[in-house]
């Protein structure tokens, strides 16, 4: 008998093949477009997070005291050598990062800008965040003076800055004096973070050591990347007891607007998701109400013969179920072949270049693809659908079959 429900129920769905299949395309089209749209909001935030990761702060980043509070070399680490041993002893940290930064001016024949030097081991950050994919021109390298810098892309713009070109940054070094270094650009580099985009200037370590006077032990930061997400809260933790008189700080600490943007997109993506949700609802419900209606004598017939109300609350059921699933089924196709290419070609949406890299987004947004995404809508829609035939199924549960057949 179960069989049997089941084929009549199959039969029915079909009955009118035109209506049915709107609404399965209707689910599938609605579907692609949300994960669609969530694997975009999904993608851009990871991207500006990995982005902000790789270039600045690590997982983890260790600092001296009052150093950020005030930008003054004043309060660098005089000597990190215990630290970096300590970090590279570590079995959960990949790759350490020693920096020297501090706040000038930076000046052309021209064009004058508040800038921050930023000393850096080539070798290392490309071990530490892979330096080399953020360069958009030119070669990052030092020359034989180590003289070379590399400028972030919205400062060179400013300043009319291209690879080649020559600069003067002048700054306060440790001791108070006030001392300038000659530079010529060798390549520009573009991160999303627009504290390195809009300000910074790269230069060779030693170089900037000995501009700024703090010796070969001495930094304003070390960065760390750790092996797993899971490890940074404990190495942090780790640090903070090692060295208590440095500020230890986690990029969330760091950067508590990427947090706030995961949870804004995370809010945004819940609210697509309810509307689509709501939307797949009332379309099953309007299907399954009109085919009941359409029905009416049918199933009157149906109890008279001595067809149990379970019967044909199954039958109904599974049509309702039979169209999520298949909407469900055409709708992971379409947006799996969508977010696919979102993840490999990305959105690309360089006509508005200049506003999105003013707010550190890349002119190509490209998307997250996340097995959730689907088992979530797989669910949301199996509950979409029992939920849309309660009220046909009363309707039915009120039949009379005398007065339905005379009717």
């Amino acid at each position: 008998m179960f069989k049997l429900v089941l084929k009549m129920a199959w039969f029915n769905l079909w009955r009118r093949s035109r209506r049915s299949a709107l609404v399965i395309l209707m689910i599938a089209g609605s579907m692609t477009a949300m994960l669609a749209i969530e694997g975009l909001y999904d993608g851009m935030v990871k991207t500006m997070r990995e982005s902000t990761i790789r270039s600045d702060s690590g997982e983890v980043s260790v600092y001296g005291e009052k150093f950020r509070l005030y930008d003054s070399l004043d309060y660098a680490m005089k000597e990190t050598r215990a630290l970096q041993k300590t970090a590279e002893e570590d079995p959960r940290v990949r790759a350490v990062a020693v920096r020297i930064a501090q706040t000038g001016l930076a000046s052309t024949a021209r064009k004058s800008s508040i800038a921050r030097l930023v000393g850096i081991d080539l070798d290392a950050e490309e071990r530490f965040g892979q330096l080399s994919e953020f360069v958009t021109e030119g070669n990052i390298t030092w020359g034989r003076r180590q003289n070379g810098c590399a400028v972030g892309k919205q400062l060179a713009k400013e300043m009319h800055l291209e690879v080649g070109h020559r600069l003067v940054f002048s700054s306060q070094n440790v001791q108070g004096d006030i001392s300038s270094v000659s530079l010529y650009v060798t390549a520009i580099v573009q991160t999303s973070n627009l504290l390195i985009d809009n300000q910074t200037i790269y230069i060779a370590l030693p170089r900037s050591r000995s501009f700024s006077g703090l010796g070969d032990a001495g930094a304003t930061q070390v960065a760390l990347r750790t092996r797993l997400p899971a490890d940074t809260e404990a190495v942090a933790a780790t640090l903070k007891a090692t060295f208590p008189a440095l500020d230890v700080e986690t990029w969330k600490q760091l950067y508590p607007v990427l947090v706030q943007m995961q949870e804004m997109m995370r809010i945004f993506n819940s609210i697509t998701f309810a509307i689509v949700m709501l939307v797949v609802l009332i379309g099953i419900f309007g299907v399954m109400l009109v085919s009941i209606l359409e029905r009416t004598r049918e199933f009157g017939i149906l109890i008279a013969l001595g067809t149990s109300q379970k019967q044909l609350r199954l039958q109904v059921t599974f049509e309702a179920l039979a169209l999520g699933i298949l909407g469900f089924a055409l709708g992971a196709l379409f947006s799996y072949g969508a977010l696919w290419y979102l993840v490999h070609y990305g959105l690309d949406l360089r006509e508005y270049a200049a506003g999105l890299e003013a707010f550190g987004y890349n002119a190509v947004i490209f998307a997250d693809i996340k097995l959730h995404y689907f088992t979530n809508t797989f669910f949301a829609i199996v509950a979409a659908a029992l939920v849309s035939v309660l009220l046909p199924l009363y309707r039915l549960k009120k039949l009379h079959p005398i007065e339905v057949i005379q009717s």
